[in-house]
């Protein structure tokens, strides 16, 4: 189950560049809340209170409640969850986040990232597991948003590969082609036998190979011709 974690923001008035960097002087940030119909509000937070409410697990697809205040108006609370955010490269500071409304009782599409479980059998004997992608499109309603999307790879032989039409999700549906590889076991190699016969042309361990034969010596010279009688 996916809890609402709650987040304070107030509705600002300015908006540019200009508006942005004197919020920032103040230790807030700016950003927007749009979509399902309502009203596109401009926004201001605190970056370390937002920090604290994303759910360490899920990150990007925290379900917030999210509480508005707007000066000489009551306070109200959105459902919403992060559709968008600037960050710092150097600091890693948050510059900028979009919330975006969601009904509690609509799909909505996100990004799940993959958890490969289990030791599959193909490993067991020898071969070697591949993942070919890191993360999944599922669409799924607000509550049902897992921290991940659970592969057991177990029954996975060697030359075998786990294909997206090959899981099922049932707190919704995957939006990704079914024919989209997921994770595959690369067989063990086979040894190379050596060929019969191959092993009885060696030389014998620790036996020194038989010297070469002398070259025969030269023919004897020819012998003198005998004197003249």
């Amino acid at each position: 189950m996916n809890e609402q974690r709650e987040i304070t923001v107030q509705v600002r008035s300015g908006t540019g560049k200009g508006a942005a960097h004197k919020l920032r002087a103040t230790g807030k940030i700016p950003g927007v809340v749009y979509g399902h119909g309502g009203e596109h509000l401009t926004i201001a937070l605190d970056p370390l209170a937002l920090r604290k409410a994303v759910d360490p697990a899920r990150k990007r697809n925290t379900w917030f409640a999210v509480r508005i205040q707007e000066e000489g108006k009551a306070d109200r609370v959105e459902s919403c969850i992060i559709i968008d955010r600037q960050l710092d490269l150097v600091r890693d500071d948050i510059l900028h986040v979009d919330f975006l409304r969601v009904d509690p009782q609509r799909e909505l599409e996100v990004k799940l990232p993959l958890e490969f479980t289990g030791r599959a059998a193909g490993v067991a004997v020898g071969g070697t597991l591949k993942t070919m992608a890191r993360q999944i499109r599922v669409a799924v309603k607000p509550g049902d948003i897992p921290t991940s999307f659970v592969i057991d790879v177990t029954p996975l032989e060697g030359g075998q590969t786990m294909r997206v039409r090959d899981v099922k999700f049932p707190s919704g549906r995957i939006l990704d082609n079914g024919n989209l590889p997921l994770v595959l076991v690369e067989a063990a190699k086979a040894k190379k036998e050596e060929a019969p016969g191959e092993a009885g042309k060696k030389a014998a361990p620790g036996k020194a190979a038989p010297a070469k034969a002398a070259p025969a010596k030269a023919a004897a010279a020819p012998a003198k011709d005998a004197k003249k009688k």
